[in-house]
Formats: C-alpha cells, sequence, structure tokens
C-alpha cells in the first residue's frame, strides 16, 4: 500500500505469543503448489531506468516552471512535507520506445525534477519501478503522468511500497527486489516518469516494469450478470447487479459464504512458490490497492487484478498476488491468494502483521467513503473468515510482531482491534481517508457475517469448556444445546461466559474452596449458602477464597499462630513456602492490617497474579505461558478480575484448536 518508505523494518514470523486468543501461531507447511507457468494473456516487460544526478542532467529548456501536480494520497508519515501545488508541465519532445533501451531521466526542469522523455506503453495497463532490497530510496518520491491522445494527466505520485514478506516465509525466500506498489495507467498510450534532482541520482538497477492483459469477458469465464451505470470519472457506485458464478466447482458456497469470483474466473497465474500457512487468523487488515476508480466495467477490475498478480510475482518476486481477497467498487468479491478461502493463507500485505491475518484490498483509492456495496463484501468476507476460527470481529487482540517494514511497531505487542487499517501498524495512508472512516461499519457487518462453527467442531468445544469449566463429561441436553447454538452463530465468549455464570459452576468453584483452602469437604449447608451468595452478587465466585483464608478457621487449621497463618496464605495463594523474612514480616503487618488485609495483600501480589494465569495456560492450552501472555493476562487479571481472564482464554482461537485435538473424532 501507499507511502513513502520510512526506514524499513523487517518482519518476524509470529509465535502464538502474548495472547492466546490472538497472537498467530508460526506457519505451517502448506499445500501443494500449482504450476508456475505464466499466462499467455498477461505480458511483464522490465526496462532499465536510470536517474542521473543533477550535476549530470540535461537543461535544455524542456519542462516546467512551476511544481509538480498530484492526484494522489497524502504522505502519511508525520514529518510529511506538504503536497505541491499542481501546475503545468509542457509535454516531452520525443518519446521512446520501452524494448529499445534503457529509460532515462536526465531532463532537469525549473522545479527541481529530472523526467523522462515519454515512454510508449502501448498494450499496457499497469507499471510499477523496482531496484534490489536494500538499495537507498527515501530520497526517490518517484512521479508519473499518463497521455491519452494528446492530453496529459497531473502529475500521481508513485507511491514506494511499504509491504514486504514476514521473514523465514517462503514470499521472503523468493523476494527479489523491492518497489513501489503498482500503478494502473488504463488505456493511456504513453506515460512520463518524474524524480526529485539529487546529487546522487537513483540507485543501480533501477528497472521500469510494465505489465499488459487481455481483458476477460466475465460471462465467457463463468461469471453471470450485467453491470451498469459503473462511474467513468472514479467515483465508487453502489449497483444491484453482484456477480456470482453458478459453477460450484469454482465458488465454494458452504452455508453463509459470500458469492467469490474464483481465481480461474478472474484468470489467475499459478503460483511459483507455496506460500505458508499460519495455524489460525487472529485478525483482519483492510487496505487499497490505491489504484484508480475509474474502471467501469468487471472486465477491467479483473484486468488489474491479473496486472497486479504479474506485478507481484515477476517484479517483486512474490509467490502470488500479496492480497488474499480483493474487492471491486461494486461489492464482487475476488479470491486472491491461492486457498485463502479455506486456510489461513499468509499474505504479503502489512509487514510485520502477514501472519494470522487476511488481507482485504478494496481496488481502487478510497480518499471518499467507499460504496455500501463494497463495505458491505469486506465485511461479509472478513466475517466469514475470522468465524471460522472463532474470532469476534468486533473484539480487541494483543499482537506480538517482530519487525515489518515501514512498520509502526518492532519486537513488541501492540493492542490492536480484531479489524485495522493498514495505517493503524504502518506509515501508509491505506486504506485511504474513506476506508479507515468505514472501519467501524465493516467490524458491524463482520459480526453479522461470522458462520457458525462445523457440527464436529462446535460438539469439541463444548466438550472441553464443560470438562475445564464443571469438571465433567458434558451431558447430551448440554451438548445439543450449545453445540447447536455454536453451529448457528453464537461466539464461544457467550457459551463460556453461560457456563461460568451457572450456579453448577458456582457449586464446583465452592467446593474446591473447601477443600483447598481449609482441607475438609463442604457442608451442605455452607455450600449452598456461598453458593446462593454467589450466584446473588453478593460475593463473586473468586472471592470466596479470600472470605475463607479471613476467618477463625483458616487461623486454625494454619496453626493457630501469625506466623503459620502467613506460611499457610503462601502455600495456598502462592503455591509456595514462605521464607522465615516473609513470615516475620507479614507478621509484623497483622496488627495493623489485620488478617484480612493480610490475606487481601498476598492475594492481590503480581506473584499470585502470574500463578493463576500459569495455571489458566496448564489448564486451558496443556503449555506452559510464554512471556508476553504473562504479561498480558496477569496485568489484566489484577485490573479487571479473573473471570474477565478465564473467559477470554477459553473463547481463544487457541483453545478451539485445542478443543478439536482433544475431543474431535
Amino acid at each position: 500500500m501507499p507511502q513513502r518508505l520510512l526506514p524499513a523494518l523487517l518482519a518476524a514470523a509470529l509465535g502464538v505469543g502474548g495472547l492466546a486468543t490472538s497472537a498467530p501461531a508460526e506457519a505451517a507447511p502448506s499445500s501443494p503448489v500449482q504450476a508456475a507457468a505464466a499466462d499467455p494473456g498477461v505480458s511483464v516487460s522490465e526496462t532499465p531506468l536510470v536517474v542521473v544526478p543533477a550535476s549530470e542532467a540535461r537543461t535544455d529548456g524542456e519542462g516546467s516552471q512551476g511544481a509538480p501536480g498530484a492526484e494522489s494520497v497524502p504522505d502519511a508519515s508525520p514529518d510529511a512535507p506538504p503536497t505541491p501545488a499542481p501546475a503545468e508541465t509542457p509535454a516531452p519532445a520525443q518519446s521512446v520506445d520501452p524494448g529499445s533501451g534503457d529509460v532515462v531521466a536526465d531532463a532537469l526542469v525549473a522545479d527541481g525534477r529530472v523526467v523522462t522523455e515519454a515512454v510508449e506503453t502501448a498494450d499496457v495497463q499497469t507499471l510499477g519501478i523496482t531496484w534490489p532490497e536494500g538499495a537507498e530510496t527515501a530520497d526517490l518520491a518517484p512521479q508519473v503522468r499518463t497521455r491519452e491522445g494528446d492530453t496529459w494527466s497531473d502529475w500521481s505520485d508513485l507511491e514506494v511500497s511499504d509491504t514486504s514478506a514476514d521473514p523465514g516465509s517462503a514470499d521472503a525466500a523468493h523476494e527479489t527486489r523491492a518497489g513501489t506498489d503498482s500503478f494502473w495507467i488504463g488505456e493511456a498510450d504513453a506515460v512520463q516518469l518524474a524524480f526529485p534532482a539529487t546529487a546522487e541520482g537513483g540507485p543501480d538497477d533501477m528497472k521500469l516494469t510494465l505489465v499488459g492483459s487481455e481483458l476477460v469477458d466475465p460471462a465467457a469465464a463463468g461469471v453471470q450478470g450485467e453491470v451498469e451505470g459503473a462511474s467513468a470519472a472514479g467515483d465508487a457506485v453502489a449497483l444491484s447487479a453482484v456477480y456470482r458464478s453458478d459453477s460450484a466447482a469454482s465458488v465454494r458456497t458452504v452455508a453463509s459464504q459470500p458469492a467469490v469470483i474464483s481465481r480461474a474466473q478472474w484468470g489467475a497465474r499459478g503460483q511459483i512458490c507455496a506460500p505458508d500457512v499460519a495455524k489460525s487468523l487472529v485478525g483482519a487488515v483492510v487496505h487499497h490497492t490505491a489504484g484508480s476508480n475509474a474502471y467501469s466495467t468487471v472486465a477491467q477490475a479483473m484486468q488489474q487484478i491479473r496486472n497486479d498478480q504479474a506485478y507481484h510475482i515477476d517484479g517483486r518476486g512474490w509467490c502470488d498476488l500479496g492480497y488474499n481477497f480483493v474487492v471491486d467498487k461494486w461489492g464482487n468479491i475476488y479470491e486472491g491468494r491461492a486457498n485463502s478461502l479455506t486456510q489461513p493463507v499468509i499474505g504479503v500485505h502489512a509487514g510485520g502483521f502477514n501472519t494470522g491475518t487476511v488481507g482485504v484490498a478494496m481496488l481502487g483509492t478510497y480518499s471518499s467513503a467507499p460504496s455500501a456495496a463494497t463495505q458491505q463484501a469486506v465485511g461479509a468476507i472478513i466475517g466469514w473468515r475470522l468465524g471460522a476460527y472463532g474470532v469476534d470481529p468486533q473484539g480487541w487482540m494483543s499482537y506480538a510482531t517482530g519487525m515489518g517494514e515501514n512498520s509502526r511497531f518492532q519486537n513488541t505487542t501492540v493492542s490492536l482491534p480484531r479489524v485495522f487499517g493498514h495505517r493503524d501498524v504502518s506509515y501508509t495512508a491505506c486504506p485511504g481517508d474513506g476506508g479507515q472512516a468505514a472501519l467501524q461499519n465493516i467490524r458491524t457487518i463482520a459480526s453479522q457475517s461470522k458462520p457458525g462453527l462445523p457440527a464436529a467442531q462446535a460438539s469439541a468445544v463444548v466438550r472441553a469448556m464443560y470438562q475445564d469449566l464443571l469438571g465433567r463429561a458434558a451431558d447430551a441436553s448440554g451438548l445439543a444445546k450449545w453445540s447447536g447454538q455454536l453451529q448457528t452463530g453464537t461466539p464461544l465468549k457467550s457459551v463460556s461466559t453461560s457456563l461460568s455464570s451457572s450456579r453448577e459452576y458456582a457449586s464446583v468453584r465452592v467446593q474446591a474452596v473447601y477443600r483447598d483452602v481449609l482441607g475438609r469437604a463442604a457442608d451442605d449447608a455452607g455450600l449452598r449458602s456461598w453458593v446462593d451468595r454467589v450466584q446473588a452478587g453478593s460475593v463473586p465466585v473468586d472471592g470466596v477464597a479470600l472470605e475463607f483464608m479471613s476467618r477463625q478457621e483458616f487461623y486454625g487449621v494454619a496453626g493457630g499462630t501469625d506466623e503459620a497463618f502467613v506460611a499457610r496464605l503462601y502455600q495456598v495463594v502462592l503455591g509456595r513456602a514462605a521464607s522465615a523474612a516473609e513470615q516475620a514480616t507479614w507478621a509484623e503487618r497483622i496488627p495493623a492490617l489485620g488478617r484480612a488485609g493480610v490475606a487481601t495483600k498476598i492475594s492481590g501480589s503480581q506473584e499470585s497474579a502470574e500463578r493463576q494465569v500459569k495455571d489458566y495456560y496448564q489448564l486451558y492450552f496443556g503449555r506452559a505461558v510464554d512471556l508476553g501472555g504473562l504479561q498480558k493476562w496477569s496485568a489484566q487479571l489484577r485490573q479487571n478480575g479473573a473471570p474477565t481472564v478465564r473467559i477470554s482464554l477459553t473463547s481463544s482461537a487457541e483453545y478451539l484448536t485445542r478443543s478439536t485435538s482433544r475431543f474431535q473424532a
């Protein structure tokens, strides 16, 4: 997505990280790669591009006395200079065939740029500029304008791409060049490039990549329907006709899955390598492609996607199109990376945040609001994909990222909405002001579009919750009730909340307190009384133990002395013996705080919170907690209480995955 390249940051492939509900797992092996033969309907050519130093530039009068015009996405970095005002630039006197020699920016114009001659672009619709990885491009700031007939457009920024593959991934292994984002020129018959005149000129081994392809008739590709009224002026319009296929083989429809135009229908090439696949999806990133909105038919939209894929593969060296899905201005959804409908395929769309997220790009530039149809489609596909992993599109997550090119974050844990814009994690304008403003509506749509869990998976997670929360196997009626609700789209959080708020759960917890704190079984009257109090809300279920530890019976069980009382507190609350110094220190504070005060202090300590989190991870995930998770959830527990943590963990994608392995036949 667009924006000036700020200091490069490389993205680390993520493990489960700090938050069990959200941090993506490491990549898993992907399915076999499709044959990599290039589509004969798409042509890609690369021409050497030279930007000469200012001292070597021609000053023969050709050019402009004004500043370059800019009809483009503004720079989103905090220190970006103001966008220059539009100005006329005289047409170049000569043109060059890119197939016959280098394209050279060597004509110095009065506004401080060097420009090329006109570059002929017959049968080309997309272009981009690439250079070797690691080249210095901070001052490159390329611009382009197009010619149709005798008319030249205003200048537009060719934004340096702010995306890169996650280190260690298949895309990173094949990524050969950095570059700009692809730029759609449509039916232009020539382009001209401009660069700031600098002492160094451009980096070595720059190339101008030109991509051309044939239009594909949507009907011939199996896409039925007709689009009318598309705006050639570039405004996104909502139309009633949404392209769908009648072919069950090419569009996989299950339950409420939105209609998707398949790769075969829009004419995708085969991948050149097999992208990695994460263990789950934890969130979604919304983008715009930052190209023209002037496409007026679905055939042109398909052509633009085909060309972008070719640029990503041949220009950048990625395995496939970087996005998992693309949505056009009429609300048609296109499958991007192969297998994105059925697997958490790792894309190349948000450096440092590719793993475990689904990247959905709106085709065009959205400085203004996307159409209602586009927002509906983006929300629908996000809801469908996140729902398959039990993720609430309106929730939040903590995402443990490593490093990412142009990322705002590196080697840290970031709190993010489950559905966020590219600019939330990178120095970029993407997905445009209009796209960013639409995010809350997209989240709402996504939350209404979540699919239910498959029957076997729903049954497995209900069985796991009964075992982990109630300590018993699920009865037939409870299993049928809750698994049925999960199959119809009820969130995991609702089931976890209901079970952990039940009278049975309160009874299980109170009996455990009698056993662990007082060292005896609960008497019937005492059990009934405490469960009644929990259900009435007069004492939280996690507060019963503190109540018991403050009473005389506990003091007597401990040994009847202040030092013995402290020692018993340490054993019950922290799971370890108290040192002599700790016993003495707390015993000395009992006259001032009281036994209840000392019990409250120890129970509310950081050590106590960390012990509870460690126990939760072992119980729910069958593993030791990682450092990020320990820090995150112990802080949450102390601030918001144990129920918040317990419900969040048992509603997580990791819990769903483990439940499936534990209980699904």
